[in-house]
């Protein structure tokens, strides 16, 4: 059961510090002085960046979300993009609440299916998401994109 405590909000620009603190968690280092533009892009791309804040409103948990229309499916497919606890907030309901709020976000938006990559090492990940509902579906393939340079 979640702690009652934590609420869900949108992420704002004075959470950089404490969201790229969390990516870092995750294994993405982002400096924090790009946390707002990113948020800023993924909400203008229809997306959505919310954390889950304790009662003195310091984020517990990042999460981020897109929206996609795609040929094979008869409506938009949300994803989970990101998604993180911090270590000191682990087995507190705080990822629960993340996922139950991309839920939420997904229906609002109104996609079809729900959907999350998680890397091979993650297993801790393998476990939490079929106990939220996301059964395993598959694999992902992937490659990075060399930027110009």
């Amino acid at each position: 059961m979640p702690d009652s405590t934590i609420r869900m909000r949108d992420a704002a620009a004075s959470d950089a510090d404490a969201i790229a603190a969390l990516l870092a968690e995750l294994g993405h280092a982002v400096p924090s002085t790009e946390i707002p533009s990113r948020v800023s892009a993924v909400l203008s791309d229809h997306g959505a960046a919310l954390v889950a804040v304790d009662d003195a409103d310091q984020p517990l948990g990042v999460i981020s979300l897109s929206r996609h229309v795609v040929l094979h499916a008869p409506g938009p497919i949300a994803y989970i993009t990101a998604l993180v606890t911090a270590s000191t907030a682990r087995r507190r309901g705080v990822g629960q609440l993340l996922v139950e709020a991309a839920k939420t976000w997904a229906v609002e938006h109104g996609c079809v299916r729900l959907s999350v990559t998680s890397a091979e090492r993650r297993a801790d990940a393998h476990a939490f998401y079929p106990a939220c509902g996301l059964p395993y579906t598959g694999r992902r393939f992937s490659m990075e994109i060399p930027r110009g340079s």
